[in-house]
């Protein structure tokens, strides 16, 4: 059995890791390898002028700097309001407790669509600024639910304890409460980081102007003007290596690395803080 199931994982991870290693063997592949089909799992011809391209001729470093400023403050942000929230209703004796968290209940279920949240972005004067790929999701109510649950299994007579010593509820919060909870917290801001990052629809939406475009926008109009991109290189060397197919594997490449790089830091926390905040102590 235990064969059995190594062999379905190995399968499923290779199944996961052989389109990344095919996206970036294009994107250090020679230009003509890459027009000839030749790329498979391995780079042919190794280059790594395409990457240089997308680095210093295209809107990459623009895109890459907005999307580290979104993620960067909307992640923080998104954890102070969900910290804040989770707390209060995860105490027994919190007046109104039911009812708040019915109406997060209700407002997780319904949601009151695009052009009313397109509308309220507008008259707040927030279109085309970070504020406004930011504030609309300061809080996902599932991610305040975990964290709310996660509180709620933490020992009550540790708060009580610093509450006889005199600790009032933003110390106990600040200094025993979050502590005890680095790995709900790890998780979550990890859940608000890849959502920051990879939102690309309201990005879209809610900014206009080139240099206020995300990673994720400017993924896709790279891909989706990629030969024009090509065609407008100066002749010489680049045109050798560089196709539409390398720059848009090279651009994907690049845009990983962050959340790669991100991610060995918090995994160990993942699992842990998803299933002690998913039920109730």
């Amino acid at each position: 059995m235990s064969v059995f199931a190594y062999t379905v994982m190995g399968l499923l991870s290779l199944i996961a890791i052989l389109p990344c290693l095919h996206v970036i063997s294009k994107a250090i592949s020679s230009g003509p390898e890459v027009t000839a089909g030749n790329i498979y799992f391995w780079p042919v011809g190794f280059q790594l002028e395409t990457v240089k391209y997308v680095l210093t001729k295209t809107a990459f470093p623009t895109a890459l700097k907005n999307s580290l400023i979104v993620t960067g403050f909307g992640t923080l942000i998104s954890m102070l309001t969900t910290i804040t929230t989770a707390y209060p209703l995860s105490k027994p004796d919190f007046k109104g407790r039911k009812v708040i968290t019915l109406l997060y209940v209700i407002s997780m279920v319904f949601f009151g669509g695009m052009i009313p949240a397109y509308m309220v972005v507008r008259s707040l004067g927030i279109l085309d600024t970070y504020a406004a790929c930011i504030l609309p999701f300061a809080i996902v109510q599932f991610n305040m639910f975990i964290v709310k649950n996660y509180f709620e299994s933490l020992p009550e007579s540790i708060e009580e304890s610093a509450r006889v010593d005199g600790a009032g509820d933003m110390r106990i919060l600040v200094s025993i409460v979050c502590p005890m909870s680095k790995p709900v917290i790890a998780t979550v801001s990890l859940l608000y980081a890849i959502n920051y990052w990879n939102n690309y629809f309201h990005a879209m939406m809610y900014t206009k102007s080139p240099d206020m475009n995300t990673l994720q926008v400017y993924l896709y109009n790279i891909i989706s003007n990629s030969q024009d991109f090509v065609e407008n290189l100066a002749s010489g060397n680049f045109m050798i290596n560089i196709t539409s197919e390398g720059m848009v594997a090279a651009a994907v490449t690049i845009s990983l690395l962050p959340m790669i790089i991100l991610y060995p830091f918090v995994s160990r926390f993942m699992i842990q803080g998803i299933t002690i905040g998913s039920v109730k102590g």
